[in-house]
């Protein structure tokens, strides 16, 4: 503003005790004079005049420079601002809000102020001494104390349901009076105090569930057996149960040689059908279009993926990973046609095939016999019996034929995905080589845990 700046200017110079150098002594008189008591208008457009020649105009280029230098600094700090992540804070009030009984439900009829605890049947909460009142925090110490072994026979069944596929106390979700009984109550008993004594650590507790022979038996079931016990509550035999999506992909990825084990980072956004989240994508919103990855982003563990609620991938919807709109105590399991198109085409799985053909053809052995040993045992941790070593010989053959009589569509398959070939061979042999893999991807075996 330059009336605002002439002001300014007057002001501080009138109100000095030496005259400034070089002004004209009729200027000079007015400058050196109050402004509030300089009334000629002459006078004050004779120093208006002097102070746009010889004071504003010199000052331009400075303040043009530092307006750039200002704006470019505002441009730095707002990509700044952009970069770091925002998210909510929960703080308490300095003056918790009072809260009193609502009479018939009615918030206009006030009854008894109240103050948060427990119902007088159970323990009290421990407040802290400099606390004016209980707080989550004391309610959330107060759930896993020693004397509350709820949570963690509720915790312990949990993983003991994502071990054996079903809970101790089958209700995982329900551990109340309408839930079902333990199948072995003591056992659940035992686990739950072995695991609030170690401090709740959670690997010591898996890894004594899978080294215990209830786990590591056969899962072979006769018929008698089935009919005594389908469910397998009893643990008369291992449990056989499909692998999770998340699993399923992850072991796709390890076995290829392709998984990124970095912890930690962003949602990574990996292969995806087009048109999937537009449909329910809000205009102004940043997750209104699906922008893919690309690089090492796309080969992260399932447990990094980015997850929209309101559009899951379809890969981990296809094999019964829930959406995270509400909670999910344990996941139903289905079997269904499109599961076995989603291993056969997928993208990210057809691409994991031909990694994996890859580290057969480079790791394998010289000959089609050792690569198919080494591709089973990687696969499946175990040698093929004589019939599956000659259907594998069988279907490499066949492949191998097609293969050849279509060099494009060879050249198509180990083209799949953005991990570039590794040319370890020519492209019908690798192509050959990558629908095998597949086809042992694909296999029961494979996606089920035995």
């Amino acid at each position: 503003d330059l009336l605002a700046s002439f002001s300014a200017w007057w002001k501080a110079v009138s109100g000095g005790k030496k005259n400034p150098p070089g002004v004209p002594a009729p200027v000079l008189k007015t400058l050196m004079t109050a402004p509030d008591k300089v009334t000629e208008a002459k006078a004050r457009e004779a120093l208006m005049h002097f102070y746009l020649a010889r004071v504003a105009h010199p000052a331009d280029e400075q303040i043009a420079k530092l307006r750039l230098a200002w704006e470019d600094a505002q441009v730095a700090r707002a990509a700044a601002d952009e970069a770091i992540p925002g998210t909510m804070v929960f703080h308490d009030l300095d003056e918790p809000r009072e809260t009193f009984i609502a009479m018939r439900g009615q918030y206009t009829k006030l009854g008894d102020k109240v103050e948060p605890t427990t119902p007088a049947f159970l323990p009290p909460l421990k407040k802290a001494a400099s606390a004016k009142r209980t707080t989550r925090l004391d309610l959330a110490k107060w759930l896993v104390s020693p004397e509350n072994p709820v949570a963690a026979r509720v915790t312990v069944n949990r993983f003991w349901q994502q071990v054996f596929g079903i809970g101790l106390v089958k209700t995982s979700h329900d551990f109340g009076s309408q839930g079902e009984p333990p199948s072995h109550p003591q056992l659940l008993d035992w686990l739950a105090v072995t695991f609030q004594k170690s401090g709740w650590k959670v690997k010591p507790l898996v890894k004594q569930m899978l080294m215990t022979q209830a786990f590591r038996q056969d899962a072979v079931v006769d018929s008698n057996l089935l009919s005594l016990d389908p469910e397998n509550r009893l643990l008369a035999r291992g449990p056989r149960i499909r692998l999770a999506a998340e699993q399923i992909r992850d072991n796709a990825l390890f076995v290829s040689g392709l998984i990124n084990l970095e912890k930690g980072g962003r949602g990574a956004r990996t292969y995806q059908p087009p048109n999937i989240w537009e449909p329910v994508g809000y205009g102004d919103s940043n997750t209104r279009y699906y922008l893919q990855d690309h690089g090492q982003a796309l080969y992260r563990r399932s447990l990094y993926c980015f997850l929209k609620r309101t559009a899951p991938p379809p890969f981990m919807s296809n094999f019964d990973a829930p959406n995270r709109e509400q909670t999910c105590p344990r996941r139903e399991r289905s079997n269904t046609p499109m599961q076995a198109l989603q291993l056969m085409n997928d993208v990210q799985h057809f691409e994991a095939a031909r990694a994996l053909a890859e580290r057969t053809l480079a790791e394998g052995g010289k000959d089609d016999a050792a690569r198919l040993q080494w591709l089973f045992r990687t696969v499946l941790s175990r040698a093929p019996d004589a019939r599956e070593s000659s259907l594998l010989t069988t279907a490499l053959s066949d492949q191998r034929k097609l293969a050849a009589a279509d060099a494009a569509a060879a050249k198509k398959v180990v083209s799949t995905g953005e991990s570039p070939p590794k040319n370890l061979a020519p492209a019908p042999e690798t192509a050959a080589w990558t629908l095998l893999a597949n086809l042992v991807l694909n296999l029961d075996e494979t996606v089920t845990r035995n």
